[in-house]
């Protein structure tokens, strides 16, 4: 199990794909306090009367650099939800970029990540120890969707623009597929991105790549089993008020 927080090299024991803490779709979503690069608080509540969609991401995770212009062009498409992006844990720490070591330099590095992938959403920052990314299930690249009251109403594993989309179509639905089978971001998006961590978090992500691999499907496997073993589980109907 993880003995830190801010790992210094990656390493897939780091994440527990089975486990997805956080609120789940239909209950409220929980309130945290993160800040602007500018060191301004900000808590969620503060979005209270607004749809909001909310990803978490980093410098060094493919997973969100991956999502960056899919989500400009739905923050232009949908100017009602407040597009939000927190900034968490480097996913790939290395020598060039290690874990963060201050909540100074993780401001400015929040400040840095806008400018590196111009990402027009608001980017907020999680504080050192990552109240908010534990409460919401410590995956490098959750995605909440959040209506007016406050309830989320589809969260999912890994974020992908053309799903999100889809919630926003149907915001009077339950969306209840909270898990895509995924395994990496594309190799020409992957590999750069990793890269700004160091070419010994390139080297870790390789050597993991088999046991990333091996955990995906086993993943996928048991759920596909579980799924088989149950009734079937759709996306409910209208939501409660």
């Amino acid at each position: 199990m993880p003995t830190t927080y801010n790992y210094k090299r990656y390493k897939m024991s780091e994440y527990d794909l089975s486990s997805f803490d956080g609120p789940k779709a239909g209950e409220p979503a929980a309130n945290f306090t993160v800040r602007t690069p500018e060191g301004r608080e900000v808590s969620l509540d503060d979005y209270k009367g607004r749809w909001v969609v909310l990803e978490t991401g980093s410098i060094t995770c493919s997973m969100y650099v991956k999502n960056v212009k899919g989500f400009a062009r739905l923050k232009d498409k949908y100017p009602d939800v407040e597009f939000l992006l927190v900034y968490v844990r480097e996913a790939h720490p290395g020598s060039r970029l290690g874990p963060h070591e201050s909540d100074e330099q993780k401001l400015q590095l929040a400040a840095e990540m806008m400018e590196i992938y111009k990402d027009p959403r608001t980017v907020l920052v999680d504080d050192l120890q990552g109240t908010m990314h534990h409460q919401y299930g410590t995956l490098p690249n959750m995605i909440y969707v959040i209506n007016p009251d406050g309830k989320v109403i589809y969260r999912c594993d890994w974020s992908f623009p053309k799903n999100v989309e889809k919630v926003l179509r149907n915001r009077d639905r339950l969306h209840t597929q909270e898990h895509i089978q995924i395994i990496t971001a594309a190799p020409w998006i992957m590999f750069p991105v990793v890269l700004r961590g160091g070419w010994d978090a390139v080297w870790d992500l390789l050597a993991a790549l088999p046991m990333i691999t091996w955990a995906h499907i086993k993943f996928d496997l048991s759920r596909l089993k579980a799924r088989l073993s149950g009734p079937k589980k759709e996306d409910q109907g209208p939501q409660a008020a």
